[in-house]
């Protein structure tokens, strides 16, 4: 498991926040994450290697895709972390640790993870809910995840192995649908992100133009999971 950066040093990265997301439920923290890349034109600076890493690429609006990749916002001094696809279940756990480990070196100001949390569980009005872990000293004006609903898959090791390391993290789960890609899902949590950093990504086009994102995505998905197992992009996870 390698994190391997290009024209960037490491020292350039302390304090910076840091954002990702993974193509699970709705496809919210992947929709979130690379319309926030894109939105701020950010630089892509890294890449993460695995031992099994997923054979798939394809050319995407700043050159040619890996599976996961590392951007940089200079101006927010803000690190996103792409993950083009979901990694394999047995490298979950690694790969989550040796991520938490790096921006624990870089002593980001706040890591901020995106999920999806199954509208089934939706009992009022509100677009989202969120958690942070000990360490976090944010504040957002939404309800907490309630206690004892579970979170799982990767999304749920980076933030347990936030809390054992003390890394400030910060998850944002809005409600999303269960069985579609869901644009409106990830644009709630970019508002939210908006607020914590300041920021003013614009999300009228992941209303407005849902549709056909919904189709791209629903279309590349198809491709993926002909080449790949169902297990590899289960999309119940949080």
């Amino acid at each position: 498991m390698r994190i391997i950066l290009k024209d960037v040093d490491e020292n350039q990265l302390k304090h910076a926040y840091y954002i990702t997301g993974f193509r699970t439920l709705g496809e919210v923290g992947y929709l979130a994450t690379r319309h926030i890349i894109l939105h701020r034109k950010m630089k892509r600076i890294g890449y993460i290697t695995t031992k099994y890493l997923t054979a798939v690429t394809f050319l995407d609006e700043y050159g040619i895709a890996t599976p996961y990749e590392l951007f940089y916002d200079e101006e927010y001094h803000i690190i996103v972390q792409l993950n083009h696809v979901l990694p394999i279940e047995r490298e979950w756990n690694a790969y989550s640790k040796r991520v938490i480990d790096w921006i624990k070196k870089l002593e980001v100001k706040n890591a901020i993870f995106i999920g999806g949390l199954d509208k089934n569980y939706r009992t009022s009005n509100e677009k989202l809910k969120w958690i942070k872990t000990s360490k976090s000293n944010v504040e957002l004006d939404y309800p907490i995840l309630d206690k004892q609903l579970i979170m799982v898959g990767p999304l749920a090791l980076y933030t347990v192995y936030s809390e054992i390391y003390e890394v400030p993290a910060t998850v944002i789960l809005p409600y999303a649908d269960r069985d579609r890609i869901d644009p409106a899902a990830a644009a709630a949590a970019i508002e939210a992100i908006n607020k914590i950093l300041g920021l003013n990504v614009d999300v009228s086009e992941l209303y407005e133009d849902a549709k056909r994102i919904e189709e791209e995505i629903k279309k590349q998905l198809e491709y993926l999971q002909k080449e790949y197992s169902k297990s590899s992009l289960d999309r119940h996870y949080m």
